[in-house]
């Protein structure tokens, strides 16, 4: 056996459905981190299930299947919906959620360099959720938080303070989870689709359950996000609604000619029409219209402009995907 080998087994000591998750986890290094999350709970949630019901830890990973082989049907199904894991040792009830990479090979027009981000739906969804749906669901969060935080706070020293410290942990993973949904649909970003479960799980009580919660790192980042996320949102916001908002404007230029809107506002002042290069023709009432030869000009600006923008919010989206995805996919000690 190579030393790699025994480094998963030396660390999880005498248990041997850690040392299966351990060695599952190495097998599956390189693939998307919510995808992994999925098959280590899986294997976790049914193994255990195993050794609770008296089956032979050992007969139960047999049906089952090596790290090797339940890596390898993770990989090869990599962006199925689904697989029903099953064979003629292994229990088909076990279901392994595949669905890795929701930006899958591009094909057509996405696939173009550049241009080709017009035509992918993770650049439009980080477009309406930075333009739109973040700021209001940050406001929602943040106040959500300082709202019950500063009552459990307060009420620390009484019988309810530790009530509402509890339900607050609870709300918080909750709406961390819908904001990851949100994220998924939106920015293409995977989250898991498990929950971690508590060691024993039919065994813990109420108050071990809490006190688990308590100590698990994810409740106390899921918090961190939630307060963190509002300034975040509203630079986000600003950046996104103001290149959005230019570049649909000069996209707009051929429309304000034809039908003579102004499309700009001045004062009159002949130093404004100097300063846009005789871009804009003044009329009396201070209403700025665009001449014939600025249509071309100016929609060919908006249309580089928006792809930018298309890019940018793409950009902010994998980013801002990945720090909610690492969030739900850490694994408590």
């Amino acid at each position: 056996m190579s030393p790699d080998e025994r480094t998963p087994q030396h660390a999880a000591g005498a248990d041997p459905v850690r040392t299966y998750t351990l060695q599952l986890a190495a097998e599956l290094g390189g693939c998307d981190p919510a995808l992994s999350h999925d098959a280590i709970i899986d294997a976790e949630v049914h193994l255990r299930a195993a050794e609770r019901a008296g089956t032979p830890i050992e007969r139960a990973i047999a049906e089952y299947g090596t790290p090797a082989e339940v890596a390898r049907a993770y990989r090869e199904n990599l962006g199925a919906a689904g697989l029903a894991y099953g064979g003629a040792n292994r229990p088909a009830s076990v279901t392994i959620a595949a669905s890795a990479a929701l930006t899958p090979l591009r094909r057509g027009f996405g696939a173009l360099p550049i241009v080709g981000v017009w035509g992918q739906p993770e650049a439009w969804g980080g477009l309406l959720y930075f333009g739109l749906l973040s700021l209001p669901l940050a406001i929602f969060y943040f106040t959500w938080v300082a709202v019950f935080g500063t009552l459990a706070i307060g009420l620390i020293p009484t019988i309810a303070g530790l009530p509402l410290l509890v339900l607050l942990l609870a709300s918080v993973r909750g709406l961390s989870r819908f904001q990851g949904q949100v994220i998924e649909l939106l920015l293409r970003v995977r989250m898991p689709r498990r929950t971690q479960p508590v060691a024993g799980l039919a065994e813990v009580g109420f108050w071990k359950r809490i006190g688990c919660w308590l100590r698990d790192v994810r409740s106390w980042m899921s918090l961190g996000y939630l307060v963190g996320n509002l300034p975040m949102s509203i630079i986000l916001f600003t950046i996104t609604v103001t290149l959005f908002s230019v570049s649909a404007l000069l996209l707009a230029a051929p429309v304000f000619y034809v039908f003579d809107i102004p499309m700009f506002g001045n004062t009159g002042d002949s130093e404004f029409e100097v300063w846009l290069f005789g871009v804009l023709a003044s009329r009396p009432d201070g209403s700025g219209m665009i001449s014939g030869l600025a249509v071309a000009p100016l929609f060919v600006l908006g249309l580089i402009l928006m792809t930018g923008t298309l890019w940018i919010v793409r950009g902010f989206g994998w980013v801002y995907g990945r720090v909610v995805q690492a969030i739900q996919v850490a694994r408590p000690q």
